[in-house]
């Protein structure tokens, strides 16, 4: 009974961190009325039309001037030129750094846009994973791929193909723990708690008892096997 009054709260617990902090529904301003920086979100598929809508002060709030850069396909994107790939490995062996810091120039806008109180639509940001997503697939079609990748050419494209999804995965959980919003150090506080108390359930609360349950039966397993000659 005390093992499914746990669970019971687990599954509480869950439901807290899914459904805290939703993200905001709010669509942006109205055709006609965008600021700077959402014409230039809205333009980063292109990266010489978005670097012309860079707007004039994001040097002074950012710190630091973009940069175009090409993709292996000939796409160009404006880019944080010190920006990075944020996981260990950086995708090595495969060349994810000009997606990458495209990537981090396309969060750098959603922290200008909140910086200087810019209204920017509910999807900006998935828009900008999503784009992440797409230009690690066109370097995996379109560079020369390692030669050290096993199982030839096709094996090294599903290693890399592999390794966008992990990508896909981390940083969409991140969007996800930040309700969406601007990837600032405040953000997605209310998820962060909720995921970190649920894991203190789990570790706590749930998972012993599952352990003495199980040793309880393996040790009256053991108790029925013995037979006295």
């Amino acid at each position: 009974m005390r093992l499914l009054s746990r669970a019971a709260v687990l599954v509480l617990g869950i439901a807290a961190a899914l459904t805290v902090a939703a993200p905001s529904t709010n669509a942006g301003p109205p055709a006609g009325s965008w600021s700077e920086a959402v014409a230039l979100v809205r333009s980063l598929d292109d990266g010489r039309q978005a670097i012309d809508h860079l707007p004039p002060d994001f040097d002074r709030v950012m710190g630091y001037r973009p940069q175009l850069a090409t993709l292996a396909d000939g796409t160009v994107r404006v880019i944080n030129p010190g920006g990075s790939c944020s996981v260990p490995g950086e995708g090595q062996p495969f060349d994810f750094a000009v997606a990458c810091q495209a990537h981090d120039f396309g969060y750098d806008m959603l922290r200008y846009a909140s910086r200087t109180h810019s209204t920017l639509p509910a999807t900006a940001r998935e828009d900008i994973d999503a784009r992440l997503r797409a230009d690690l697939h066109k370097q995996c079609l379109a560079a020369k791929l390692p030669p050290k990748v096993p199982a030839g050419v096709a094996g090294a494209r599903a290693s890399c193909d592999a390794t966008v999804e992990v990508f896909r995965a981390g940083v969409g959980f991140n969007t996800w723990r930040q309700t969406y919003d601007a990837p600032e150090d405040r953000s997605g506080l209310p998820r962060t708690a909720g995921v970190l108390l649920l894991g203190g359930l789990a570790v706590f609360g749930l998972i012993p008892a599952v352990r003495r349950r199980l040793l309880a039966s393996v040790a009256a397993s053991g108790r029925r096997g013995y037979r006295r000659r």
